[in-house]
């Protein structure tokens, strides 16, 4: 069993630069691309973010068993390390879920450690913990706000993550990538208003930690999300690489019982799916 696969989609253009990934000795792939046709990815017209990622996700789930599972947009990169760096680091450390520096962290980076405890993470490159594909809470991608804003299903899934995974995921600090293409997806409202849809859908599925919230823009969403600005450095410090599973009474204690997360979790947990491999 190979330890990553790399799921990329993106732009017809784009995506053929990552076809060299098929060959790495550790890894798989599968490409999609939504524009037209190429030989060697799955096409997908006119597709959202967030239904291509969870289509290469069925589709890697039924290929194999795979120990991580790699997204990536079609326009990253490297300026420094590379897949090598973040494949080494990522089976060191084990983390729940794995991400690179990126512009909107650089700022968070502490310079002398070579990983940390994430704050903030962004969806250009991040690897999953087959732990975490089996949650089902953080994946599949929720796709509900798709006609509204394609950053929706991101800003939903970097808050599940802080609630569910803090603790277990890691930031590489030797591997720092930028992305060279922005807003390619259907948009409609501006920021403020799908956030506002975001916060309102969440305040549904989680019982006491969203219910009273009536914060404006100026409070950033991602900053609700932290336990306590007093223990903000400590976090980069922590990490506990076998706390991947996530238990049911964490998932009580978060979400309400009616939750469409908390739904999902309990059938997959009720119902085990089995994997080829």
């Amino acid at each position: 069993m190979k330890d990553f696969i790399y799921l990329v989609q993106g732009q017809s253009d784009l995506v053929k630069n990552y076809f060299h990934l098929q060959t790495r000795k550790n890894a798989d792939a599968i490409f999609l691309t939504y524009d037209k046709p190429v030989q060697g990815a799955v096409f997908f017209p006119d597709s959202s973010w967030a239904q291509g990622r969870n289509k290469l996700l069925d589709l890697a789930l039924a290929k194999n068993q795979y120990t991580y599972y790699v997204f990536c947009d079609d326009d990253i990169a490297f300026i420094k390390g590379g897949f090598d760096e973040f494949e080494t680091g990522t089976i060191k450390l084990q983390p729940s879920i794995s991400v690179p520096v990126v512009p909107k962290t650089d700022h968070l980076q502490i310079k002398f450690l070579q990983y940390q405890s994430i704050l903030i993470n962004d969806e250009q490159m991040i690897a999953f913990h087959k732990d975490v594909v089996a949650d089902r809470i953080v994946l599949p991608y929720q796709e509900q706000f798709d006609h509204i804003h394609w950053w929706s299903t991101a800003e939903i899934q970097e808050i599940l993550i802080r609630n569910f995974y803090v603790e277990s995921a890691v930031q590489l600090n030797n591997v720092k990538i930028l992305n060279a293409c922005h807003e390619r997806y259907s948009i409609t409202p501006g920021l403020d208003s799908f956030r506002k849809i975001v916060r309102n859908w969440l305040s549904t599925q989680f019982r006491k930690k969203y219910k009273d919230i009536n914060s404006r823009k100026e409070i950033m969403l991602l900053q609700i999300l932290w336990k306590s600005l007093n223990d903000r450095f400590a976090r980069y410090f922590r990490f506990y690489p076998d706390d991947h599973l996530i238990r049911k009474n964490i998932c009580k204690k978060l979400l309400d019982h009616d939750s469409e997360v908390f739904r999902r979790y309990l059938e997959n947990k009720q119902q085990p799916t089995t994997q080829p491999g």
